[in-house]
């Protein structure tokens, strides 16, 4: 419970930070949607790691959002779920707030295993010379069926929004519960726009950006790895 009230305090303070257009706490509009879709190459002590997510959510009502998001770390862990977003604070000024509550199913040495997720969410942004100013916090309680424990996750990303093509981007995540050291990882990148390519005569990538990013990664060992995105709206 202390872990708790210690997180929520903390979504309380940042809830005066601003927030990117793809947070969880922002609702999609009716009819649109965005993906996301990484891969993350690691260098670690025992060597050479991979993992590859997929997200993607759309705006199905003016009440919720449906999403699925896949991941896959390697061949030692990976998850499928389905969530569903809330919103419970949209005003156009201020913070906004939204809550997820996901199913699904994950694996790991033990097999395939029932999963549930929680999410609270919080973001808000603010205007500058340099373009628009962006955060988002997202304060996650995870349970698989086989670990006799949650899993707490608490994430943070800021950035900066402009009519350039090119942004900075800077993420934080932390994983942590009972009987669990610490996990932390630190994500510095870009992201380009890609409006302007054509395709065979065909705008394909007027809504999209490309992410490239360094992450610094603290577990049971230490790692460093390149993450590359892409991130597409429609």
């Amino acid at each position: 419970m202390m872990h708790l009230a210690r997180l929520l305090a903390v979504i309380l303070c940042l809830s005066a930070l601003p927030l990117t257009a793809w947070a969880g706490a922002w609702k999609r509009p009716v009819d649109t949607g965005f993906s996301a879709t990484t891969f993350t190459l690691r260098r670690t002590e025992t060597g050479l790691e991979n993992e590859f997510a997929f997200y993607r959510d759309f705006g199905v009502s003016p009440l919720f959002d449906l999403g699925i998001d896949l991941n896959q770390a390697g061949l030692s862990s990976g998850h499928v779920m389905l969530f569903a977003r809330l919103p419970l604070r949209q005003q156009h000024r201020g913070t906004r707030i939204a809550t997820e509550l996901a199913l699904g199913t994950g694996h790991s040495d033990r097999g395939w295993n029932p999963m549930y997720r929680f999410t609270l969410s919080a973001g808000r942004s603010f205007s500058t010379k340099r373009g628009r100013i962006w955060s988002s916090l997202d304060l996650n309680y995870e349970k698989r069926g086989h670990e006799p424990d949650p899993l707490w996750k608490l994430d943070a990303s800021f950035g900066v929004q402009s009519g350039r093509r090119v942004a900075p981007m800077l993420q934080f995540e932390t994983a942590f519960g009972s009987n669990r050291d610490l996990s932390y990882a630190v994500i510095p990148s870009l992201r380009i726009k890609l409006s302007g390519l054509n395709l065979t005569q065909q705008k394909r990538f007027e809504d999209s950006e490309v992410t490239i990013g360094l992450e610094y990664r603290r577990t049971a060992q230490q790692s460093l790895g390149l993450r590359i995105g892409l991130w597409r709206r429609f």
